[in-house]
């Protein structure tokens, strides 16, 4: 009789510690393994803030395992980022990977419109925070702030040649100078921007302080969103090349 309730009672501690093993393993959060890594779904995104009304974009992260378990994936602003809080709002607790899912989108929503510069953007980056194993080459996401544009948008492109330092440009109107830049630093190899135009006439102006122009490969171009070039340009242009184009 002893042998057998001592037998009993050994199955009924192994039992009990097969279910408590099992319920550890249906407890076990495999994103903190070495196993899983996270990654940003695109590169890139765009964000229009507009001066009535709001705006946002969605940014998809996934990992590459599974959870039984909600997990709130710790992603962080940049500090290359250089668009400022004003400009955007984002709520970062809500990147969650829901249970049994791999994939989630957190929101960016618009900012202030009036705290956005007149053409170009400012960028938002976000990063995965370094305690997480993520992919190298998805680990960061820049999301790009500009104004809304309800008239004509034109974006505008330089490919320098060796020497950036030398290039500087205007952009102007009936009004006066709408955009001008200059201090690219040699090695540069390209420059973008957009610009969002009224109707009207318009002249552009590329200087090369050097006076020998945009070498090749270097060149620039201002075109509408469809591909239509408004003023294009590059070569040995001297010290300085012009154009006029018109937007409807």
């Amino acid at each position: 009789m002893k042998k057998i309730s001592v037998t009993k009672i050994m199955i009924l501690c192994l039992s009990l510690l097969l279910s408590s093993c099992s319920n550890e393993d249906d407890n076990y959060k495999t994103f903190e393994g070495p196993q899983e890594a996270f990654l940003f779904n695109s590169f890139t995104s765009v964000l229009e803030v507009n001066p009535t009304g709001s705006s946002f974009v969605d940014v998809v992260f996934s990992s590459t395992t599974k959870s039984n378990q909600d997990r709130l994936i710790p992603i962080s602003i940049s500090s290359f980022s250089n668009a400022t809080a004003n400009m955007y709002s984002v709520d970062l607790s809500s990147a969650i990977i829901p249970a049994g899912e791999t994939t989630a989108t957190l929101r960016i929503n618009s900012g202030s419109y009036a705290a956005l510069p007149n053409s170009g953007s400012k960028d938002l980056v976000l990063v995965f925070d370094s305690s997480l194993y993520s992919l190298s080459n998805r680990n960061n996401h820049v999301i790009s702030i500009q104004r809304g544009c309800t008239d004509t948008r034109v974006n505008f492109n330089i490919a320098f040649d060796s020497y950036a330092s030398e290039i500087s440009w205007t952009l102007s109107n009936s009004s006066g100078v709408i955009a001008t830049s200059a201090g690219y630093s040699d090695g540069l190899s390209s420059y973008n921007e957009q610009f969002c135009l009224t109707p009207g006439n318009y002249t552009f102006v590329m200087n090369d302080s050097y006076g020998d122009g945009l070498n090749s490969p270097g060149s620039f171009a201002l075109t509408l969103t469809d591909g239509t070039v408004l003023f294009s340009g590059g070569g040995n242009f001297g010290s300085s090349v012009s154009g006029n184009f018109t937007i409807n």
